[in-house]
């Protein structure tokens, strides 16, 4: 009778020990990302990027949860050399001043899936060659080479600038496919808001909002429509791409950019990586449109902004800059259409420099007015500079 009860035990203990090895096994296979905010100052949305450890390599069924919360997130899984395999993981969340958060990353099935809001790019063959994106609070464009090529031979509805267009959105879901389609069954239709907003911003030449130049002997020589694109991931919490575009400046010095853009969930500008080549500088800008705006430089944020009035609403267009690539500003004034800028010159380190081009609309009600965007400017600005740190065990 002893030994059968020595026996049970024994198998009683295997059992316990078993379960705690499969455990065991099982919690190896999640990974403990620990994000902190290093500012005091809250931080009501961001993208939080995280490499996938080499024990989860090849796993393309990936969820993350809030560990305290235990809520699962809607992240995005991004392989960008296309192998069909992911390096990284987004997802985005809110920090407190100095708050410290941490989330699991594991093996699972995603049951949280993004909607309507979500970022977006893409090419509008149905527009011409416009190229678009968009998040839950922007939107934007520019305009390829079959619009440039209509405006050199004269052929009406063409496009000839490097500039990047505002779209003033009021929703936070996505628009683009549907004004496109609205204007393709009744030309104009985007210019007229029908209570989702509208695109009433007008680029021309100018640089319009983040477009690119080089200054020569005081002038600015704006690059041209881009030649050719490639999305690299899109969505749902960010969208990349990138835009090539011909040489531009001077006869002799001419420049060569490879624009890199990305925008995320929440936010009101667009990233712009360029790689630079046939100069150490470069210039981007706002266009002052009828010079009736107000233009504010903030330089030791090293943000421009041109807060103006628009078609009965307001409308502030700024740059913030990283100050690593900070060299100054300028301003344009001309009687020339399109010609007036306020120009924010860049710096090229090892052949690249990056800065970030948004917009607030008042009708979009996002913002109660130019102090409290240009609150948010400073925020921004403060978190270029102060990114948040992520650790992973």
């Amino acid at each position: 009778m002893k030994f059968k009860m020595r026996l049970k035990l024994q198998y009683a203990t295997m059992a316990m020990l078993l379960l705690l090895a499969i455990s065991c096994i099982e919690r190896s296979n999640e990974t403990i990302i620990t994000v902190a905010n290093p500012t005091g100052d809250d931080r009501l949305i961001e993208t939080v990027k995280v490499d996938i450890p080499d024990h989860l390599s090849g796993i393309t069924s990936l969820v993350v949860v809030d560990k305290k919360s235990e809520k699962e997130l809607l992240i995005q899984l991004v392989d960008e050399d296309g192998d069909k395999l992911p390096e990284y993981v987004l997802f985005q969340a809110a920090f407190k001043a100095r708050e410290t958060r941490q989330y699991i990353l594991k093996e699972g099935e995603r049951t949280v899936f993004a909607g309507d809001v979500k970022t977006f790019a893409r090419f509008v063959p149905e527009r011409t060659d416009d190229f678009t994106w968009e998040n839950d609070k922007v939107a934007f464009r520019v305009y390829g080479p079959a619009a440039q090529a209509m405006v050199e031979g004269g052929i009406k509805g063409g496009t000839f600038s490097g500039g990047v267009d505002c779209w003033l959105k009021k929703v936070d879901y996505s628009i683009i496919d549907s004004w496109y389609a609205g204007n393709t069954a009744e030309p104009g239709y985007y210019h007229i808001d029908h209570g989702e907003g509208l695109d009433n911003y007008h680029v021309g030449p100018s640089l319009g909002c983040g477009g690119t130049g080089v200054m020569y002997d005081g002038e600015l020589y704006t690059s041209k429509n881009y030649t050719a694109y490639e999305v690299v991931t899109n969505g749902p919490v960010s969208s990349t791409f990138n835009l090539a575009s011909a040489p531009f400046g001077p006869e002799l010095k001419k420049v060569n950019q490879l624009k890199t853009a990305s925008i995320d969930l929440g936010s009101n500008f667009t990233k712009f990586v360029i790689s630079v080549e046939g100069n150490d500088n470069l210039t981007t800008g706002i266009t002052l449109h009828d010079k009736k705006g107000e233009v504010n430089v903030d330089e030791m944020a090293c943000w421009g902004d041109y807060w103006a009035p628009h078609a009965g609403e307001e409308l502030g267009n700024a740059i913030v800059v990283d100050p690593k690539y900070y060299a100054g500003y300028s301003q344009v004034i001309s009687e020339e259409k399109d010609k007036s800028h306020l120009l924010m010159h860049l710096k090229a380190i090892d052949g690249k420099v990056e800065y970030y081009a948004g917009f607030a609309w008042s009708g979009s009600q996002q913002f109660a007015g130019k102090e409290e965007w240009h609150e948010h400017l400073n925020k921004v600005a403060q978190q270029i500079q102060s990114p948040l740190l992520v650790s992973i065990q």
